[in-house]
């Protein structure tokens, strides 16, 4: 809530019935995690799957990778297609590092213009690289045509303990997340995401921003083992800005993507001040980041791995015997819950 806009999200079963009754067209992301398919089963469950789209996002072919997730990859296809039953449904396959990326965009286009006005985006395996953009498509589409529109993350059971990722690229920005004009307006604040991997962002920072403010959003309560890896990330960030205080670092709810909108909002003072964005943080954090950034039109910076750990997490969690899977309301009967103040 802020003011007085209240942005509905929670755990799907309580939330169902507190939504249009409706079919949904399912768009996902198809990867080597068994979360990428939480949504696809829970909304045939429910008997209210219009249609599924999902891209699969191929990483770079590293050595160490390409075998397993190609073959994990191919087991994912097959139960897509048993789940789907023969509701209509495409996979198409993209590189990480597509490029030009236009002509996906113009498969997002498509997908928006050919729905029956309710979307659900499942956002759990989709790289930042992809969702962002995605989601900025969706904000922007024709509410007269869009009536609703549902952002889902599902929580796996466990992270895997080692390497997640490797390679990870340059300081760029993300597609459509670039500058608006040139030459750029001074930074005054950097709000990065905290997650696992700082993929040398404290150095780019330093280089580059070391005149702005930084704030950074502690997902809380991480939980074990998982604090380790995030306040090692704050460890790092720390050492590279000595000036950096403890009311700079905001702890937000995991999964409260509209708790953390709420702070962007605060500390930006509604888009006075200008800012960058580093989305490194959990899925429903760096979705807050991407709601505002695409209102702003800000900023975000990110640094890309080559590849993923095709056992970068495993399982689904359950909470009560159901699917922990969030969603969160961008868009009810017309009326979006995400906008400018």
């Amino acid at each position: 809530m802020l003011g007085n806009k209240f942005r509905p999200w929670g755990l799907m079963p309580w939330i169902w019935n507190k939504i249009p009754n409706v079919e949904w067209d399912l768009l996902g992301c198809l990867s080597t995690e068994q979360r990428c398919l939480g949504s696809l089963i829970e909304l045939q469950k429910r008997n209210c799957l219009n249609s599924a789209f999902f891209l699969e996002i191929i990483d770079l072919p590293l050595p160490e990778y390409v075998s397993e997730s190609e073959a994990i990859l191919k087991n994912r296809r097959n139960e897509f297609k048993g789940i789907i039953s023969g509701k209509p449904s495409k996979i198409n396959s993209y590189s990480l590092f597509e490029d030009p990326i236009t002509p996906i965009f113009a498969e997002i286009d498509q997908f928006i213009g050919n729905c029956n006005g309710n979307i659900l985006l499942d956002i759990s395996s989709f790289p930042k690289r992809y969702f962002f953009p995605i989601v900025k498509k969706l904000l922007q589409s024709d509410a007269s045509k869009v009536d609703n529109i549902l952002i889902a993350y599902t929580a796996p059971k466990s992270y895997f303990k080692g390497e997640l990722a490797k390679n990870p690229g340059g300081w760029h920005h993300l597609p459509l997340f670039g500058p608006q004009v040139h030459p750029d307006p001074p930074v005054e604040l950097a709000i990065v995401g905290v997650g696992f991997l700082p993929f040398g962002l404290a150095e780019l920072l330093k280089a580059s921003y070391q005149k702005a403010s930084l704030k950074l959003l502690f997902p809380f309560p991480p939980g074990p083992p998982n604090y380790q890896r995030t306040w090692g990330f704050v460890e790092r960030i720390q050492r590279e800005f000595k000036g950096l205080l403890n009311e700079d670092i905001l702890r937000v709810g995991f999964v409260d993507a509209s708790d953390a909108f709420r702070h962007i909002c605060m500390s930006t003072n509604f888009g006075q001040k200008n800012a960058i964005f580093a989305p490194y943080g959990p899925k429903p954090i760096s979705l807050a980041m991407c709601l505002y950034a695409s209102l702003y039109d800000s900023i975000v910076y990110y640094t890309q791995p080559e590849a993923y750990n095709p056992h970068y997490c495993s399982g689904i969690n359950k909470i009560n015997g159901n699917y922990e899977i969030y969603i969160y309301c961008i868009r009810l009967n017309q009326e979006n819950y995400y906008v400018k103040q």
